[in-house]
């Protein structure tokens, strides 16, 4: 607050009315305060504070550019200035709000201090340099020297590879002179001092002896775990291959489990000698020696560590000089009798199984399987059964069953869960059930069934399995995945934004994970609830603006230099988050389509901000895909593709997706402003013209396809008829200007007919949609898309006949033009009228008394599944259909008054 007293009492009142959230009395406040001094800037700040925090951001930015131009100096203007500022995203007016102030005061180190922050938030690292030699020079603190120093190595990090780094040179510079004068003194500033020797080319040496020395002795480095598994590392690249072995012993000895060490011992083992020479060497004597000394150290309650390095060991040298097969198995076999009952069993040998031989990889599974038969009394029994069953399908032993012994097997892995939940009853509601794991292979073996028959019932089935073993294991994760996969490929979004919005997605996982719910969103017709999913993930981008430069700041008043580069690349990560741009392009399209009239859709069109919408290559090349597709469990052979490949309604959207859906919002803007044919528009109708020759694929088509046939036809679509704009507009131009190229205007009309002619030829569907009882996702896309489709074309019709309008000097003579038009126009609606019929024939269907004599009867009679056929889950089933068939319903219904609202 103000120092003045008479101030500090005028200011109270509005204090205190912010404090408890009371803006508007802020403001009247404010105005009345104003009213008696129209030149209090403090004022002014808390009015714009006020504004801010009531929703009034335009407000807000208004009164903080007024008081921009009075340069204010005093500290508490400021300070309110900023979080007004920073709010909004603008961190350039405080750069120069706090420089001025600082210049004006060069004696208020906290002012200063400002300044150089708001530079850190802009990742303004020369800038950042300046001020931060300009804080020591004034105010002679060593913290500000190294700002400096990791100022400017921060540049030397952005330096193309093969060119001089002056940078990292000019930090070592003053890095050593501080070594020299004794100012290294913590930990921080040694790992500084490391981040600059190793950021420079074959610079390993320098820093082991920096590590080793008289520094690392007096910083404690050795307790310092991540710079003792650095020296190691050092040891290791410089060939000091006893000193790095001794090291690496030291640590296992205190701690067997280190699986990092484990892994760095095994380079001083293999790395100095030939493989050649590997069968008689020393190394591998003592090798085998030491980690058979750290197996028998384990008796009461074993660590894993020393038994894996032991499979570790004899699998590299099965990989190098061969003849220890039977070595490898006899070790995994013992291994899984000691830790078989682990969860993580199966994540600690599948990546040795899997270089097993096929005969060898089927001995394992049958040895266990003799050794520890069906037997499921205990919780331990349960476990090892859930890993044994794991690996049988890792090898493929599942792989060429046909249905009915699928049916088989899946019912065989329902009794199993059936028979452990009694070991359960007493767990926790945040626990799982001991048996969740076998109902998730069952869902497995379920999805393999769709994928091979094509029919929609095993997917039901496994929703039904889910959903009971989640009213067990409520807060089950990798149940909840497969199932909002499975409702999505099932056409029943509202059934899978229900399982999703469970799950709790914070943080960056709504960067990681948010693809499950968001991708292809506008498909299901449900437009507002897509757009709900697509805003709630969004917030990870917007609070990565305002919170990751506030956590770079606190490395640097803090001086942790190690954590800075990785708060720099998460806010960079963040930043170009390929995920990001997916959902800012599909939330553009709801957003558009959310425009039910064409007068409205081309206002928003003309509004639409471009400043986000690149689509270039180096633009698509620099995003950075931080999606995670390992989180789904996944036992399938590695010679198959993964549950989460193979639960995909479509391909995965990628740059291809992308560059589509961001050229279109483009030349459709360019068409709502009515504007002149130039080389961005030529551009773009290039682009979209290599997308549409894209061949159609599907999930289990190339990784490369990334457009559904449906969005392929979409873009053909579009390209005729911003061919026709093109001619239009040309044709308008040579009639306005009398130039000797204008054609005459039933040559200009008959070249538009072709065009539309074509997209009306490609918008037509081929026959009306049937249901066999399920509504699936394909059938959802091609609906929805018909409508998108149509709805771009209305705009585009629009613009043409606007173009005439507007621009033609003599309308009469584009008569043909518009007539050409008009009759495109009841083309769409036809196109439309289709929808509608197949959508009414569809809510017939899916009506829930059509659903209970129908779809439900067809599931449950003569199946094949025990859990259908019991009486106790009767309810639970016909619930879960009545619901997916709800789903149905809701989107058939958004779908229908889409349609309707976009006939014209």
């Amino acid at each position: 607050m103000a120092s003045n007293p008479d101030l500090e009492k005028k200011l109270r009142p509005i204090y205190d009315a912010m404090e408890v959230g009371n803006y508007k009395e802020g403001v009247q406040l404010c105005n009345k305060a104003l009213k008696r001094q129209p030149d209090l800037h403090i004022v002014k700040a808390l009015k714009a504070l006020a504004f801010e925090r009531s929703g009034k951001m335009n407000e807000a930015l208004a009164l903080c550019e007024e008081i921009q131009w009075a340069k204010p100096t005093d500290e508490a203007t400021l300070r309110t200035l900023s979080m007004v500022l920073r709010s909004a995203g603008k961190y350039e007016p405080m750069i120069k709000l706090y420089e001025n102030a600082s210049k004006v005061n060069p004696k208020n180190e906290n002012l200063a201090n400002q300044w150089f922050m708001s530079l850190a938030r802009t990742l303004d690292f020369k800038g950042q340099q300046q001020v931060a030699l300009q804080l020591h020079k004034n105010f002679k603190r060593d913290n500000y020297m190294f700002w400096a120093i990791m100022s400017i190595t921060l540049q030397g990090q952005s330096v193309p590879a093969g060119q001089p780094n002056v940078f990292y040179s000019l930090a070592e510079r003053m890095m050593a002179k501080q070594n020299t004068e004794g100012k290294v003194q913590t930990i921080e500033e040694l790992q500084l001092y490391l981040i600059i020797l190793l950021g420079q080319k074959d610079r390993h040496a320098d820093a082991l002896a920096l590590l080793e020395g008289d520094i690392g002795v007096k910083t404690k480095a050795i307790e310092n775990v991540e710079l003792r598994h650095l020296r190691i590392e050092l040891l290791i690249k410089t060939e000091r291959w006893k000193d790095a072995r001794e090291a690496t012993a030291l640590i296992l000895k205190e701690n067997s489990d280190d699986w990092r060490t484990i892994l760095q011992y095994f380079e001083t083992v293999f790395l100095p000698i030939q493989d050649s020479d590997l069968k008689d060497s020393e190394n591998l004597k003592e090798a085998r020696a030491f980690t058979a000394e750290q197996v028998q150290n384990e008796t009461k309650n074993p660590k894993r560590g020393p038994f894996l390095a032991q499979i570790e060991l004899e699998h590299r040298v099965q990989e190098k000089i061969g003849g220890n097969k039977t070595t490898v198995l006899e070790l995994l076999v013992a291994y899984f009798g000691k830790f078989g009952s682990k969860t993580c069993c199966f994540e600690d040998l599948s990546n040795y199984i899997s270089k097993l031989d096929k005969e060898d990889a089927k001995e394992f599974c049958k040895r266990l399987r003799d050794t520890y038969g069906n037997k499921s009394d205990t919780v331990k029994d349960i476990c090892m059964q859930i890993n044994l069953a794991r690996f049988e399908r890792f090898i493929g032993n599942f792989s060429q069953l046909n249905s009915t012994e699928i049916n088989g097997l899946v019912n065989r892995f329902w009794k199993l869960y059936e028979e452990a939940l009694p070991l359960g009853k007493d767990l926790e509601e945040t626990e799982r059930q001991y048996g969740d794991d076998y109902v998730i292979m069952a869902a497995h073996l379920l999805i393999d069934l769709h994928k091979e028959t094509k029919s929609y019932f095993p997917l039901l089935n496994a929703t039904f399995m889910l959903e009971y073993a989640l009213s067990a294991s409520k807060h089950n994760y990798q149940m909840k995945l497969v199932l909002i996969r499975i409702y999505e490929l099932l056409g029943a979004y509202n059934c899978a934004i229900g399982i999703y919005n469970t799950m709790a997605i914070k943080n960056v996982q709504h960067d990681t994970m948010s693809h499950f719910i968001t991708d292809r969103a506008t498909t299901f017709g449900l437009f507002n609830e897509a757009l709900t999913q697509l805003y709630g993930a969004h917030e990870i981008y917007h609070s990565n603006e305002a919170e990751t430069p506030e956590m770079i700041l606190q490395a640097y008043k803090y001086s942790t230099f190690s954590k800075m580069e990785e708060f720099i690349e998460f806010q960079s990560r963040l930043e170009n988050s390929l995920q990001k741009m997916i959902a800012d392009r599909e939330m553009i399209r709801l957003e558009f389509l959310k425009e039910d009239s064409v007068s409205r859709a081309i206002t928003w069109l003309q509004e639409l901000e471009l400043g986000n919408l690149k689509y270039d290559d180096q633009f698509s090349k620099s995003r950075i895909d931080n999606r995670d597709t390992s989180v789904m469990l996944n036992w399938n052979p590695q010679s198959s593709a993964s549950v989460e490949f193979l639960t995909r309604a479509a391909p995965q959207p990628d740059r291809v997706w992308m560059t589509l859906f961001t050229i279109i919002p483009r030349i459709l803007k360019h068409m709502a402003h009515l504007t002149p044919i130039d080389a961005d528009y030529e551009k773009l109708l290039s682009t979209l013209t290599n997308l549409s020759a894209s061949a159609p694929s599907s999930p289990e088509g190339a990784a490369a396809n990334e457009l559904t046939a449906e969005e392929i036809r979409l873009a053909k679509i579009l390209i005729p008829v911003t061919k026709a704009f093109q001619t239009l507009y040309t044709a308008i131009v040579a009639q306005n200007s009398n130039s000797p190229s204008k054609e005459e205007p039933s040559k200009t009309a008959a070249a538009i007919k072709d065009l539309l002619t074509l997209a009306a030829t490609l918008l037509k569907r081929e026959g009306a949609i049937k249901s066999t009882g399920v509504i699936p996702w394909q059938t959802f896309h091609s609906l929805t898309t018909t409508v998108e489709t149509v709805a771009y074309l209305n705009v585009t019709n629009q613009c043409l006949l606007n173009l005439i309008a507007t621009k033609a000097n003599k309308k009469a003579t584009f008569k043909a033009v518009n007539a050409v038009i008009q009759d495109f126009m009841a083309q769409c609606r036809q196109a439309l009228q289709a929808v509608q019929t197949d959508v009414t024939a569809l809510r017939n269907v899916v009506k829930s008394d059509r659903i209970k004599s129908g779809l439900l009867y067809e599931i449950c009679d003569g199946s094949a599944f025990d859990f259908v056929r019991s009486p106790n889950h009767q309810k639970l089933i016909e619930d879960k259909t009545l619901k997916i068939g709800a789903s149905w319903m809701n989107s058939l219904v958004n779908l229908q008054q889409e349609a309707i609202a976009r006939v014209i």
